[in-house]
């Protein structure tokens, strides 16, 4: 399935100007690209397989859902297939390690290291697409869910999270650029209205998700309360980040449609939990070959101009 959405964005390549972003890590990562589309479709390509392996161990491991299972690295693979390069890809590749640390706060009595791991990709992302820097009080909802309430457990993630700011902050100053990258982050996180112009492939898409989105919500609120702790405890932390992940929609920095795969963790983890235990099987399999077949819809009118 990977290899049929890669083929499908070969064959539509997106316009991406290779422009300077603004962005330090991500201007970085685009000269090492040489600016080159083809590379950047690879890639988007490995990322979405490294992101949906990665998630879907992340999901078993951390007891996220009862059986192990390929269903949430396929809704991943799915809903990242519509996205174009950007910043939010290398981003949101960070973040997926920036969870991993947060879920492995699950009785940890001293989890000094792993916060401090946590904001420190954070920050790491902020580098590449600022809108992340939004999330930052996940950690300390995190804090809160996993009952890590020492007073260093708030302390240190302002440390870890600062580390590689300052870091490439002295490398700018250095060139005499930090005056003008500090100007372009605080306006691009002022807060504003954004207007999008949506496609009728894409909505379809994202009406369908919309759809299979609501299904996962009444879902998990039937059944909360069966499940584990572990369960529970993780659902909360995916929550949370979905709200602060839309919040920062609201930026002058998103990207667009793009800036919605900011959401792919919260969103693919509530859809699996849905998929794996929904009873209407009628109901969840057609929303989920609906969810694929607009996908391709999707790839099929940017090749032919639907």
């Amino acid at each position: 399935m990977a290899i049929l959405f890669f083929a499908f964005q070969l064959l539509h390549l997106s316009d991406y100007s290779f422009a300077q972003t603004g962005y330090p890590l991500f201007d970085l990562a685009q000269y090492l690209l040489f600016s080159n589309k083809w590379l950047a479709a690879i890639l988007v390509f490995v990322l979405s397989l490294l992101m949906a392996m990665g998630f879907n161990n992340l999901i078993s491991e951390k007891g996220v859902l009862k059986y192990n299972t390929v269903l949430p690295a396929s809704v991943l693979i799915i809903f990242a297939s519509i996205f174009s390069f950007s910043p939010v890809w290398l981003a949101v590749f960070f973040l997926l390690f920036f969870l991993n640390k947060l879920l492995g706060l699950y009785q940890k009595e001293r989890p000094y290291a792993v916060l401090f791991d946590a904001a420190f990709l954070l920050g790491m992302s902020v580098l590449i697409y600022p809108p992340t820097i939004f999330l930052f009080p996940l950690i300390f909802i995190a804090n809160l869910t996993y009952s890590a309430v020492g007073w260093r457990n708030y302390i240190i993630p302002v440390l870890g999270f600062i580390s590689p700011l300052l870091i490439m902050a002295c490398y700018l100053f250095f060139v005499d650029t930090l005056p003008l990258y500090k100007e372009h982050y605080l306006r691009m996180l002022n807060l504003f209205l954004p207007s999008i112009e949506i496609s009728l492939s894409q909505g379809i898409f994202f009406v369908t998700l919309t759809i299979l989105l609501l299904s996962a919500f009444k879902e998990l609120a039937q059944w909360f309360i069966m499940k584990s702790l572990r369960s529970r405890k993780a659902f909360i932390v995916f929550v949370a980040y979905l709200l602060f992940a839309l919040f920062s929609f609201f930026t002058i920095a998103a990207d667009g449609l793009q800036h919605l795969l900011v959401l792919a963790f919260p969103i693919v983890a509530l859809v699996g939990n849905y998929l794996l235990f929904a009873r209407k099987w009628w109901w969840y399999e057609t929303l989920f070959a609906l969810f694929l077949l607009s996908a391709i819809y999707f790839h099929l009118s940017q090749v032919f101009g639907l």
